[in-house]
């Protein structure tokens, strides 16, 4: 009697098919059978690690070229201009200029011109700037502008940082003068450094009115680190001073002066800034509170140089007395200054 006899055909039918097909469990393995089963399975162990090994190694060849390739081509990403603040938006450039008093040019004697100037590239003192600029175009058509500023956040690969990308401003795009650039590529030894005009403010607030008051001018900018040793300068020195005589090229410094102090502390180290400034005095650029001590030497130091130089202070205040608050702590002060000769 089968023993599933009297169960619903539904069930019953399916149970026998698998009772036929059912296999045997396997017999246990003798040592051959052992041997033959391990070696069977050394064998497969041996050949995947072997492609794994190739599969690894043929990825690395693959990570290598790839390497290679990017550096020995340029990128499909490589920069191929740098941008101002605000580069589509015109609206906080107008702005400052509709607001700003009119300003009072430098007084010049018979024969003499604008070799140099100082200005900051703190926003909050956007009337400085438009007063300097305004004035400084009364007097002077420069093709070229030096601006040398402060390098804030040490981006970049050197201590000295120069670029012949153009400049997106808000007011179209400002050309640099790649024969300067290159000028100072031999004077200094130094490849040129974009990367380290990113983000930079001392740059990118002020090329924007450069090609607002000078449209047709070329620019060629220096990131001067606080770490900058103190041949490079002595090197560049001389080349700045070659700037400075020519007629066609104006030299300028976005720089500010005390940071993070009282106003009474502030107006204290300024008036020592302001001693060294009428004196030209490139020695105390080290121990002035001003963000870009490097490069006031050498401005100062090539200043010298030229011989018969002029200081005309144009302008002095702090954020404590633009916003107001004259408790504020940390105060940034700020001079605009002309050099003339």
């Amino acid at each position: 009697m089968s023993p599933l006899q009297g169960w619903p055909r539904a069930i019953a039918r399916p149970m026998q098919t698998l009772a036929r097909n059912r296999k045997p469990f396997p017999r246990p393995l003798g040592r051959a059978g052992k041997r033959f089963y391990a070696g069977t399975f050394r064998m497969d162990f041996e050949k995947q690690r072997w492609r794994r090994a190739a599969a690894l190694q043929g990825g690395l060849a693959a990570l290598h070229s790839a390497l290679l390739l990017c550096v020995l081509a340029a990128p499909a990403w490589a920069r191929t201009c740098h941008y101002t603040w605000w580069s589509d938006n015109p609206a906080p450039y107008l702005d400052a200029i509709r607001k700003a008093s009119p300003s009072t040019p430098p007084k010049l004697a018979p024969g003499e011109r604008i070799r140099a100037g100082i200005v900051t590239h703190h926003f909050l003192a956007s009337a400085l700037m438009v007063r300097f600029f305004a004035a400084l175009r009364a007097e002077s058509a420069p093709e070229t502008i030096i601006l040398i500023g402060p390098n804030h956040f040490h981006h970049g690969s050197a201590n000295i940082s120069f670029s012949s990308l153009p400049w997106k401003t808000p007011f179209g795009q400002i050309e640099a003068d790649e024969a300067a650039v290159h000028e100072l590529h031999s004077a200094t030894h130094l490849p040129e450094d974009r990367e380290a005009f990113t983000g930079e403010h001392s740059a990118g607030v002020l090329i924007a009115f450069l090609k607002y008051y000078f449209p047709r001018c070329r620019v060629v900018p220096i990131l001067v680190d606080v770490n900058a040793r103190e041949t490079q300068l002595r090197e560049l020195r001389p080349v700045l001073v070659q700037y400075l005589v020519n007629p066609q090229v104006l030299v300028l410094l976005s720089m500010d002066f005390s940071h993070d102090a009282a106003a009474s502390v502030a107006d204290a180290s300024d008036e020592q800034a302001r001693q060294a400034l009428l004196a030209l005095d490139a020695g105390k650029a080290k121990d002035l509170s001003v963000d870009c001590p490097r490069g006031l030497w050498l401005l100062l130091a090539a200043l010298d140089g030229l011989g018969r130089v002029r200081t005309q202070i144009s302008e002095h205040t702090n954020s404590a007395r633009l916003t107001g608050n004259l408790r504020q702590p940390d105060v940034t002060s700020y001079f605009t200054a002309y050099f003339i000769r």
